[in-house]
């Protein structure tokens, strides 16, 4: 039986509206390499994983991100997240039942999120308060725009990030438990990297919006 950090309820949003030549893009990944365990999901734009300590045998999952919602709601979160059992199926455990998730068995190659999960040495590095973050992006959406932007600023960077991810980052963050969050950026058209680390590591990725 293997738990499941609570952060794992936030990682459906983070996923994107699947097109037929990539059914990976409507899932959350679960995968096990016998000492770690990740959760990790992308809508191409942005990319979150949660990873934790996990002994056991290797595994991968792909599951489906409405569905996965479902089964997360209607089990029930416990304070201490949720449990799960991995034997070629993925059963879920809460505070009110447990129930077999949907799992896809075709998602297709799944991107190299290692390739763009980690900044460059380069770049600046700033810690931010993951509330006041949180609530400068909801400000943000509250005045509307499409997409409504925000600017982020890192150190001499100064990168339009879309108000939606970036309130999404901070809330995630903040369900994994934590009360700033690091953030990196190189450029202004770079990815902008977000992380924290503890029992939970969280690692956000949010690629820039084009500047006039």
């Amino acid at each position: 039986m293997m738990n499941v950090p609570n952060a794992i309820y936030s990682l459906p949003k983070w996923t994107g509206t699947a097109r037929p030549q990539y059914p990976w893009m409507n899932c959350v990944r679960l995968k096990c390499d016998g000492e770690v365990a990740f959760a990790e999901s992308t809508d191409g734009r942005r990319l979150a994983r949660i990873s934790w300590s996990f002994t056991g045998p290797e595994s991968e999952y792909f599951l489906p991100a409405k569905p996965l919602s479902k089964t997360l709601r209607a089990v029930g979160m416990t304070k201490d997240g949720y449990h799960a059992s991995l034997n070629g199926k993925v059963t879920i455990y809460g505070k009110k039942a447990g129930l077999e998730a949907a799992v896809c068995t075709e998602p297709g190659r799944w991107p190299k999120t290692e390739d763009v999960l980690y900044p460059p040495e380069s770049s600046r590095m700033d810690t931010v308060d993951a509330y006041w973050l949180r609530n400068v992006a909801r400000a943000k959406l509250a005045e509307g725009g499409s997409p409504p932007s925000m600017t982020m600023q890192v150190g001499p960077v100064s990168a339009l990030l879309d108000a939606k991810y970036v309130r999404d980052m901070a809330e995630t963050a903040i369900q994994c438990g934590y009360d700033e969050v690091q953030v990196t950026a190189t450029n202004p058209q770079s990815a902008v990297h977000f992380w924290c680390n503890n029992d939970v590591l969280f690692d956000a990725v949010i690629m820039p919006l084009a500047q006039d």
